[in-house]
């Protein structure tokens, strides 16, 4: 096994290379790995040899990034990409590999020899990174980036398939005297709370976002007839028609709702914007505590 290894690289060097290393012959089938290999993977050597690395395939890739991978090795040419693979004992981990083909003597593949380094943590923070980008902080909800990105998503598929969606507006009623009267903290608990009754009241495929202070917005797809949309929306009115408790204290808390439906009410995503931010002002001129569609 070792002179395979050092027909690559000298055997010294890989075995104390800080990186896993594996090396197969053309068939994949694996005939050294390192003991960075063995630390990453919680196999031991002797568990490996013989076997192919379809034993670290977790599932969570699809057949058509294999076969990219398969096409580029095939033509000769190196393959670089993060795998999510699983360790011995089923825990999942991020592994950027570099997997290079080696010729042999007569110029064909004789071998493929990966370096694979474990970026569970950089994947971590990368996924932190994105969801502070497209979700608010506070309440956990999409925020007016992913908000945008979601309707016109909504809006080319009702268009598609000849379907209808509600766009709302929700806003809530006399939010600057509950941060007067019982303090910031307070404020956040009545948003924390109107965010988590409105998710309630909706179905997965709908969204729920939180675009402003205390502005939130609502994307409820497919819905085939405005009946079934006026249900939702007074589900949600009601919903939220409770006090908050914070402390010792009962907050009063209520909301106002304005509504557009595609495409009765418009066709773009400004526009159906607009009626519904419009139909929330008519809503809250009308005291509160209520909805209003568009007119």
């Amino acid at each position: 096994m070792r002179r395979n290894v050092a027909a690559a690289l000298p055997a010294w060097l890989v075995e104390q290379w800080p990186d896993a290393v594996l090396l197969t012959d053309a068939k994949g089938v694996i005939e050294y790995v390192n003991p960075a290999f063995e630390r990453l993977t919680g196999y031991r050597r002797h568990e490996v040899l013989g076997r192919t690395p379809a034993l670290l395939k977790s599932g969570k890739q699809d057949a058509a990034f294999y076969a990219r991978l398969w096409s580029r090795l095939r033509r000769g040419r190196p393959f670089r990409g993060i795998f999510v693979n699983r360790r011995k004992d089923g825990a999942l981990f991020h592994e950027e590999e570099l997997i290079r083909p080696l010729r042999g003597p007569s110029g064909r593949i004789a071998h493929f020899l990966c370096a694979g380094r474990d970026v569970s943590a950089l994947m971590r923070e990368m996924q932190k990174l994105q969801r502070l980008a497209t979700h608010d902080a506070l309440t956990g909800l999409p925020n007016r980036t992913l908000y945008a990105d979601r309707l016109g998503q909504a809006l080319r598929q009702a268009q598609r398939r000849g379907e209808s969606v509600v766009v709302a507006m929700l806003d809530l009623d006399d939010f600057k005297r509950i941060n007067t009267q019982y303090g910031h903290l307070a404020g956040d608990t009545v948003l924390k709370a109107v965010a988590r009754r409105t998710r309630r009241c909706v179905r997965a495929i709908d969204t729920v976002a939180r675009i402003g202070g205390d502005e939130f917005a609502l994307i409820l797809p497919v819905t085939r007839s405005s009946v079934a949309g006026e249900r939702v929306l007074e589900k949600i009115r009601a919903t939220n028609a409770g006090a908050v408790r914070y402390g010792r204290a009962r907050i009063p808390v209520s909301v106002s709702i304005g509504a557009s439906v595609y495409p009765r009410d418009g066709r773009s995503d400004t526009g159906l914007r607009k009626r519904a931010d419009a139909a929330l002002y008519a809503a809250k001129k009308a005291g509160g505590n209520r909805w209003r569609s568009a007119v």
